[in-house]
């Protein structure tokens, strides 16, 4: 378990073994910060033969079943795109029956935000009248986008982002040297974003951001900004965010309205390149001329 999810766990298990847990739960929260992982151990401990606050055991026949990738009562629904009333009518087929294991049946539903307008009406009446020892746990990163007859039929828990501290010890822990402040806000202050993108599963990092910014300011900068203009175009728009992040940086530290103006002038960029067909590396040029001191 995350360290920063080790109370909200808690405070599910204590409710669990004392027969006060919702059947329905929607955790939603910016991506990147394990919500998944917390819907996983739920499930592991309401499938457990004899949990514990601290979650399942373990060791029983259930918990080994489980752990081997054969448990009977479990169900996972996900889909690459949205998430279909096919899909969704054949996890609630599944729920419909006695739980093969005699304990609890357990739904997850990750990315619960892609479910169609049919997939999601077809879910209701589970949620509504879920058959004995039947617990459904939702996900989302967007919660805007589920349905408000969904939202009003699940216990809504909204999971705050990682504190400074919490998410830095984690980054060092996993091998992440030069976690700081800065760089985990590239990553919108979720921890498991910047590790994912920090140990190169994604090309385009803070990191390397950071590198060739530095050059930047350190260079010739109308030649560099050439350079990097053309490098970063594909990213552009994750670049001119961290470009804003830098000009607010600066803001903050100087108060001088000079700053405050390239602050200004690199939120238009960001939004200006929203839009499509626009010329990425033209604008990103103009930003990065922004720096020049």
């Amino acid at each position: 378990m995350y360290p920063w999810f080790n109370d909200v766990f808690h405070s599910f298990t204590s409710r669990y073994l004392a027969n006060k847990l919702h059947h329905a739960l929607l955790l939603s929260g910016a991506s990147g910060i394990g919500k998944y992982r917390l819907a996983q151990e739920l499930g592991n401990a309401l499938l457990c033969k004899t949990p514990t606050q601290q979650g399942a055991c373990e060791t029983c026949s259930s918990c080994l079943l489980r752990i081997a990738g054969n448990h009977p009562d479990l169900y996972i629904l996900e889909s690459e795109k949205q998430l279909g009333v096919d899909k969704i009518r054949e996890g609630i087929a599944k729920l419909s029956g006695t739980a093969q294991m005699s304990g609890n049946k357990v739904l997850l539903i990750p990315n619960a935000d892609t479910m169609t307008e049919a997939a999601a009406n077809a879910l209701l009446k589970t949620l509504e009248e879920p058959t004995a020892n039947t617990y459904l746990v939702l996900i989302t990163s967007s919660i805007t986008k589920l349905m408000p007859t969904i939202l009003s039929r699940c216990e809504k828990h909204a999971l705050p982002l990682p504190s400074l501290a919490l998410s830095l010890n984690y980054l060092r822990e996993c091998g992440v040297e030069d976690a700081s402040e800065a760089l985990l806000a590239a990553y919108g202050n979720a921890p498991l974003r910047a590790e994912a993108a920090l140990k190169g599963e994604e090309e385009f990092s803070f990191r390397t951001f950071n590198d060739d910014f530095q050059a930047l300011l350190a260079g010739d900068a109308s030649s560099q900004a050439h350079r990097l203009a053309k490098k970063w175009q594909d990213n552009a728009v994750l670049a001119s965010q961290w470009c804003m992040q830098k000009a607010h940086g600066d803001y903050m530290a100087s108060q001088q309205p000079s700053d405050y103006s390239r602050y200004a002038q690199c939120v238009d960029v960001v939004k200006t390149l929203q839009h499509p067909g626009v010329n990425r590396s033209m604008v990103l040029f103009g930003l990065l001329k922004l720096f020049q001191r």
